[in-house]
């Protein structure tokens, strides 16, 4: 399990500012397009109580779908696509932590220090009806995801290494009986071309000799070196 994971279900305790730091922030402003035609105006969306422990239960949610086989590859660079296999969603409102992590970069939260940006941007999505628990409910199903994810490749990974070493072994066992075969062959070769050699060594030595009787019977007939008989 994640630290992230081991945390929610442990509860979580928020990082607040107290309120004489919180005077001090700039307003936040997101960085947005410019805002649309001015329209029928809306009632504000009600401020979510604003929380400094949010309890484990608050993310019993099901975890996202569950996927054993990935179809993602291992080397992907953008875990978008992890999290839409998982059929991860943002909520109602949109407020995601990829959301909040850019008001987190907003250029005038930059000089503060992290626990006032922490306020500014909660202060933000109160405005507008979020409740910091939806963001870090955000985080957690994408964490799971990822693990997921993590447990699916190591999987693949675990059972491509046993389907690879299988055929190494298969491999390795046709290489063996054929360089067994091949050393056999070699052998008999080696024993077939020394059988012949020894053959044509005791050939010559019969020759001779059978040569050797045939000038003998010959040389009775004729006269000195006048037989026709030869012998090598």
């Amino acid at each position: 399990m994640s630290r992230l994971g081991d945390f929610v279900n442990k509860g979580v305790r928020l990082i607040v500012a107290d309120d004489e730091a919180a005077a001090s922030i700039p307003e936040f402003e997101e960085e947005e397009a410019p805002a649309p035609k001015p329209a029928l105006r809306q009632p504000a969306p009600p401020r979510p109580v604003r929380e400094r422990e949010i309890p484990p239960q608050a993310f019993s949610e099901p975890p996202p779908r569950k996927v054993v086989r990935s179809e993602v590859p291992a080397t992907v660079a953008d875990f978008a696509m992890v999290y839409q296999e998982a059929g991860i969603v943002l909520p109602p409102h949109g407020y995601g932590v990829d959301k909040v992590a850019e008001m987190l970069e907003n250029r005038r939260l930059a000089p503060l220090a992290p626990e006032l940006k922490a306020t500014a941007v909660m202060a933000a999505l109160e405005a507008a009806g979020v409740a910091i628990r939806d963001v870090i409910q955000d985080a957690v199903v994408r964490d799971k995801a990822l693990d997921a994810f993590e447990a699916a490749k190591e999987r693949e990974a675990k059972e491509a290494r046993a389907g690879n070493e299988k055929r190494i072994a298969e491999l390795t066992a046709e290489m063996d009986s054929l360089l067994k075969k091949i050393g056999t062959e070699i052998e008999n070769l080696k024993r077939a071309s020394s059988e012949s050699e020894k053959a044509f060594l005791e050939l010559q030595t019969r020759k001779r000799q059978e040569e050797d009787r045939l000038h003998k019977v010959i040389s009775h007939f004729v006269e000195g070196g006048d037989n026709p008989v030869t012998k090598t």
